[in-house]
């Protein structure tokens, strides 16, 4: 097998499918676009679906990129020899142009040839049946006649529609899909008997071909589609890690400078300290990502996630060694340096969201900590109770998959369920007070006296560390609401809502916004 650098990997599948007449297409943003009901692009195809469906794409039939990609289903696996939060998935598509036995045999061309894997560290999955879908034996007979001609016993595992199986609607176009695994088990090869269906921990998934087929109506009958399309994928750093002869995406040159960044920053070694490493370096790749695509930090939708992302990673920095101000924005400055692919780069840009966003979470966590600690020792039934992790989210910020972790560490559980029902109590409450708000007879200009205008300063700033609170009102309704010398918040006018977000205290208390009015020049923020 070729030993490539990953720049050398990324070359050569360029100049693969180009050979194969495929047009290289740009890659979308991390953040997905507003028609979309995911937060980010999560799959190569997201941004070509409209084409998939039968669209023309103006660069033609045959397409291929590199797109980066953000999952946190799988956050807490992140830290073992796979699991990454930002990746990079290799994609080609055929639009309505070559199909299956094509697809399979430049699929195995790629990986034996260009590449030179050894075919016999291969084994291959397929679509078996159920009562919905008939067995995929065109694709079966494809994979079998590739390990004929590599004179090797085919390694095809039969899966149901779990593993094999895309059907993102129940009335929708499905298929079936094929999987190509690499063997990652102990043993240089894999025994006669070993397949993906009765081995599956000694087999890594590395690329996948998905045969976009068939039609499901509403009775759930399978009809043929009249234009067919191939969705190819394939997993960038695990290729990377396959082709070093590492155990580990953590291990390749894409992660080594960065765990030696990290190493030099702690004064701690990656042998010791394993897990936490591979969690610092991918949160602080996902981070540096989103940034970069103008996601900024909040506590609503695809912002909440970039929170909580930085705050692990800080949470796990802390665990090995404190860090100032200065050398975190060091840290991420000298991190960028080393990752440099980022489109629309602005270091000062990411540096300063980052590390306002860390900032803000240090205010928090030595009040956040004492309590937790607190709850860890009177947990009972070794269990944390949902109201007990709720105040832990709603009064100081503290994202539910953090404490989850911390809390796992000390061999307990978080009642979620209990969780769920406290936090939605709060959004009831929150909608109750926005309706008592506008309730008639509410005289506000008793509460107004004497308070100078607040200064709008529009978007110049995010975190407003030097804003004041001038007034605390409690209105008759027992709403709170507060008043500051200046704000970024955009109170309801014109038809245009307010703007939504939190309030951080001088005790590290986080307070969410929940409606923000103008009156006589004075905006109130009303407090949840």
């Amino acid at each position: 097998m070729k030993n490539l650098t990953s720049n050398q990997f990324r070359q050569l599948r360029t100049d693969f499918w180009t050979s194969k007449n495929h047009i290289n297409l740009p890659e979308a943003s991390l953040i997905a676009d507003k028609d979309s009901t995911a937060l980010f692009n999560v799959a190569g195809m997201q941004p070509i679906i409209p084409y998939l469906m039968g669209k023309e794409h103006p660069l033609g039939k045959r397409l291929f990129n590199i797109q980066k990609c953000i999952r946190t289903v799988d956050i807490d696996e992140v830290g073992d020899n796979s699991h990454l939060t930002f990746f990079e998935m290799m994609w080609n598509w055929s639009l309505w142009d070559y199909f299956k036995k094509e697809a399979v045999a430049r699929s195995r061309e790629f990986l034996t040839k260009y590449i030179e894997i050894d075919p016999r560290k291969i084994a291959v999955t397929v679509f078996a049946w159920d009562q919905n879908a008939p067995k995929d034996s065109e694709t079966a007979g494809y994979r079998e006649s590739c390990f004929q001609s590599a004179n090797i016993p085919a390694k095809i595992s039969y899966l149901p529609a779990d593993n094999n199986w895309r059907s993102p609607w129940p009335v929708w176009p499905c298929w079936p899909d094929t999987e190509i695994f690499y063997r990652v088990g102990e043993s240089e090869f894999p025994s006669a008997e070993s397949n993906v269906w009765n081995d599956e921990n000694n087999w890594m998934e590395i690329r996948n071909n998905v045969f976009m087929e068939y039609y499901r109506d509403e009775n759930w009958n399978l009809t043929r589609l009249s234009k067919q399309n191939v969705d190819t994928g394939m997993w960038f750093e695990r290729m990377c890690s396959v082709i070093q002869g590492k155990s580990s995406v953590y291990d390749t040159d894409l992660f080594s400078s960065i765990m030696q960044l990290i190493q030099s920053k702690t004064s701690k070694t990656y042998s010791d300290n394993n897990r936490r490493f591979r969690i610092i370096a991918d949160h602080a790749r996902t981070a540096c990502m989103l940034v970069n695509d103008w996601l900024i930090p909040s506590n609503i939708w695809a912002g909440y996630v970039l929170r909580m992302i930085i705050r692990r990673m800080t949470y796990n920095i802390m665990l090995l060694r404190e860090l100032n101000e200065s050398e975190y924005q060091l840290f991420i400055s000298d991190f960028l340096d080393i990752i440099q692919n980022l489109r629309n780069f602005n270091k000062l840009e990411i540096i300063r969201v980052v590390t306002d966003e860390i900032k803000l979470f240090q205010k928090t966590i030595q009040n956040w900590m004492q309590i937790l600690n607190g709850l860890l020792n009177e947990a009972r039934n070794l269990v944390i109770s949902g109201l007990d992790a709720f105040k832990l989210y709603d009064t100081y910020g503290f994202p539910l998959e953090l404490t989850r972790e911390i809390a796992l560490e000390h061999w307990l559980s978080i009642d979620e369920t209990g969780f769920k029902l406290e936090l939605e109590k709060a959004k009831e409450k929150s909608r109750q007070s926005t309706k008592d708000m506008f309730k008639k007879g509410i005289d506000r200009s008793k509460y107004l006296e004497w308070v100078p205008q607040t200064e709008f300063i529009w978007y110049d700033c995010h975190d407003c560390d030097d804003s004041k609170i001038i007034k605390e009102i409690t209105l008759e309704n027992g709403q709170k609401v507060l008043i500051f010398d200046k704000t970024p918040f955009y109170p309801e006018m014109w038809g245009q809502m307010w703007d939504f977000g939190s309030i951080t205290l001088e005790n590290g208390e986080i307070k969410k916004i929940t409606s923000v009015q103008k009156f006589a020049g004075v905006i109130l923020h009303f407090i949840g």
